[in-house]
């Protein structure tokens, strides 16, 4: 949820719990003042019907004063008892509907004996001009909640605009081809303070990218030159003669060590070029011709272990990638299957459309999945082995948002890379 939704979302809830209880509180509100408004009326009336009832009781013409006074009724009582007022519903017969009407029952003494009177008031008006106060006060508070909610969106809108194009330029932000980020000036303290921290930030970042970048290559001619002119020398001495088995031994071994270390100073700075994002080239890449193409390279590999190898297309795939990167993920993963497998063993491969799996025979037991991806972490007694191969595979995966997964079933390997996310 975006950050404008959820603070309008705050004021949205906000306003709907005010409408929930004010418009029924502004309701019975009104409706206790105009039934406090209607008690005192009849209260008037009360007062100003009593010397009415004194004199037509004094002149026996009470029925005529009943019958000429609406909502009015009379009757004698043994003690005066406590005024009473309440609200009833009766059928109208003009509207033929229920209608409220107020009640007001009161002791009052006329000449010297006590009379319980009632009067009666209808409430029909007054509800009607109730409820078109409550529905113009709701239309009301409903069209300025929605004005200040329209008004919130658009001027947070506004407010949030540097935000969000200082979001936008960091998205299209590369660090390999761009020494800073072009943002525009804003009047707001909090946004320029932001724009000016991201300014130094990238530029401290790019600076960083071309330190890292030029130690890299750097370290890549200094160590190479010393490796090549070392392993040069071992293999002069291996030429000279005589040598005993014990020399031979020494020189061979020393031999093996400078191969090892140059693979080890490659393979360093190849996953430090990964880290650093320097393979900026992407490209269209066809995941079956290139599998194609590295099991043509490893074929001698192959038939030294007499491995069969069956490949199954399923559907046809195509990623945005680094040739160079997807070369090396497929080719570690092949190796590492063939390397680690038996002899007259078995490899099969399964392109679908969201990648490929490589199962492979091998030893009988399950590898440790939590180690598998790290580095110089090795679960073999494979000499030749460096343990960066499969650590270096997950970075490239993790560069472009792909997923691997190992599982171990039926005696088999497999490694699965998922480029749905490519």
């Amino acid at each position: 949820m975006k950050l404008l939704s959820k603070s309008l979302r705050g004021y949205l809830v906000y306003s709907i719990i005010v409408l929930l209880i004010s418009i029924p509180a502004f309701y019975y509100q009104i409706n206790a003042i105009v039934a406090e408004d209607v008690d005192e009326d009849l209260m008037a009336r009360r007062d100003s019907m009593i010397p009415k009832m004194e004199n037509a009781i004094a002149n026996n013409s009470l029925e005529m004063l009943l019958a000429f006074e609406q909502d009015f009724h009379l009757e004698s009582v043994l003690s005066l008892q406590r005024d009473t007022l309440y609200t009833i519903m009766e059928y109208n017969d003009v509207s033929k509907e229920n209608t409220p009407h107020r009640i007001m029952e009161s002791s009052v003494m006329i000449n010297g004996k006590p009379y319980r009177l009632k009067l009666k008031n209808s409430l029909l008006d007054n509800d009607n001009i109730i409820a078109s106060i409550v529905l113009v006060q709701s239309v009301l508070m409903v069209i300025i909640i929605a004005g200040i909610l329209i008004i919130t969106h658009y001027m947070s809108k506004r407010v949030w605009r540097p935000f969000y194009a200082t979001l936008r330029k960091l998205r299209e932000y590369k660090i390999e081809t761009e020494k800073s980020i072009e943002i525009e000036k804003t009047d707001v303290d909090e946004f320029s303070d932001l724009n000016q921290t991201i300014n130094n930030l990238t530029d401290r970042s790019h600076r960083v990218y071309l330190s890292q970048k030029e130690f890299t290559e750097n370290a890549s001619h200094e160590m190479q030159t010393p490796l090549a002119v070392f392993h040069s020398k071992v293999e002069l001495l291996m030429q000279t003669s005589p040598l005993t088995n014990e020399q031979a031994e020494l020189i061979t071994a020393l031999s093996q060590a400078a191969q090892r270390m140059k693979r080890l100073n490659k393979m360093l700075l190849l996953l430090a070029k990964i880290e650093n994002n320097q393979f900026t080239e992407i490209e269209i890449i066809n995941i079956d011709l290139t599998l194609q193409k590295i099991v043509k390279q490893y074929g001698n590999a192959l038939s030294q272990k007499n491995i069969s190898l069956h490949t199954r297309i399923l559907s046809d795939n195509s990623i945005e990638a680094n040739q160079i990167l997807i070369d090396i993920l497929m080719g570690n993963l092949l190796s590492n299957a063939i390397r680690h497998n038996m002899t007259g063993g078995e490899i099969n491969i399964i392109i679908d459309n969201s990648g490929f799996v490589i199962t492979n025979t091998g030893r009988v037991a399950a590898l440790d999945a939590s180690r598998l991806f790290q580095r110089f972490q090795k679960q073999s007694t494979d000499l030749n082995s460096l343990g960066l191969g499969l650590e270096m595979t997950k970075r490239i995966c993790n560069l472009y948002n792909a997923k691997i997964h190992y599982s171990f079933d039926d005696g088999k390997h497999s490694f699965r890379v998922n480029f749905k996310d490519f």
